[in-house]
């Protein structure tokens, strides 16, 4: 399972998106994506990761309320991790 984005304070991982998001069948989604990858599939949420991850880690972090977390996207390798 290839995760896509990933949120981390000190705690460790808050949130990601990752197959059981972008493989999804069902409604549901609450994960870092906001709903953008769901059910996508895998070559359209990479593509949907790359445009907008930036946008999904800020507004993941106002909606919960993680204060102690700061970072920015690497985008050679499309690898966002966010440390305290």
């Amino acid at each position: 399972m290839s995760t896509l984005i990933s949120v981390y304070n000190s705690d460790g991982c808050v949130g990601r998106c990752d197959a059981k998001c972008y493989d999804a069948t069902g409604p549901d989604c609450d994960c870092v994506c906001g709903g953008k990858n769901h059910g996508a599939g895998l070559k359209q949420a990479t593509n949907n990761t790359r445009e907008m991850a930036d946008t999904w880690v800020k507004d993941y972090i106002e909606k919960r309320g993680i204060t102690d977390a700061t970072g920015s996207a690497n985008p050679e390798i499309f690898q966002l991790k966010l440390f305290d």
